[in-house]
């Protein structure tokens, strides 16, 4: 699952991969600038939840329950 989620990453940009040829092998990953911007979106978003965590668990206890 690993590798196909980067292999997909790679396809969109996100990451570059460079792979060593050497034994055993060896594969190294880095953020592309593109990947770069998109993990500090994800930080922003982990940050917001993180604060807001309280006020959406207080939404957990007046949920309807579920059928």
């Amino acid at each position: 699952m690993l590798a196909q989620t980067l292999q997909w990453l790679e396809a969109d940009g996100m990451v570059e991969r460079k792979a060593f040829q050497v034994v055993p092998p060896h594969v190294e990953y880095t953020l592309t600038p593109l990947g770069e911007e998109a993990a500090e979106k994800v930080r922003f978003l982990a940050d917001w939840i993180e604060i807001s965590l309280p006020k959406i668990a207080a939404n957990w206890e007046t949920a309807p329950p579920e059928e």
